[in-house]
């Protein structure tokens, strides 16, 4: 390219940039994208009606049996991103990786490994592995972090509310004015704890 030819291009080239930073680049964002090309992504999770505390120690604050059954029906068939903490706390209930589905683990460790499940070490990577599955539902698994990331990729949650205050340390993010009740379950009772199952879709 001419000398001239090229400044005048160099020139343009920096203009369009100083425009982009004044103006901002929509169409460049990579989380707006993310929306469009892949399956919905939903959340299954269970939290105290008062605080969204939803764990304490990488532990689960209860464990109710229609529950698990409700998010193991929810949840098969279908990949399951969660963060490696939340992972390792799987392994020490079950044993194993969740069973029927893919186990995706978002882990900033570039050694983790495990037999039989996929390791991503961002965001998008973890999508673009379930995306590969060619699923129904991307599903994210925890832990509060990974809720926090991904929360405005969401479309869908299944929330199980315990009007049962305990004391945590981890906490679902706040999303009440996001999403509207798509549907409400009747009101359940486990051990002197009550529980009701909602379904939540974005606005």
């Amino acid at each position: 390219m001419p000398g001239g030819a090229y400044y005048e291009f160099s020139s343009k080239f920096v203009l369009f940039l100083a425009q982009i930073s004044v103006t901002g680049l929509a169409y460049f964002n990579p989380m707006e994208n993310l929306q469009h090309n892949h399956p919905p992504i939903v959340m299954v999770a269970g939290m105290s009606k008062g605080d969204r505390a939803i764990g304490k120690n990488n532990q689960l604050l209860w464990h109710v049996p229609a529950d698990l059954k409700r998010f193991k029906t929810l949840t098969m068939g279908n990949p399951i991103i969660m963060g490696s903490k939340t992972f390792a706390s799987i392994l020490q209930i079950l044993g194993k990786p969740f069973s029927g589905r893919t186990n995706i683990v978002l882990t900033r460790d570039q050694d983790f490994l495990y037999e039989g499940v996929k390791v991503a070490h961002s965001l998008d990577e973890a999508i673009a592995l379930a995306n590969a599955e060619n699923p129904t539902e991307i599903h994210i698994g925890g832990g509060a972090e990974l809720y926090r990331q991904f929360l405005p990729l969401v479309s869908r949650l299944y929330v199980t509310w315990y009007f049962d205050r305990k004391d945590g340390d981890a906490f679902f993010p706040e999303f009440e004015n996001e999403f509207f009740i798509e549907k409400e379950y009747p009101m359940e009772e486990y051990k002197g704890v009550a529980f009701q199952w909602v379904d939540y879709k974005r606005k």
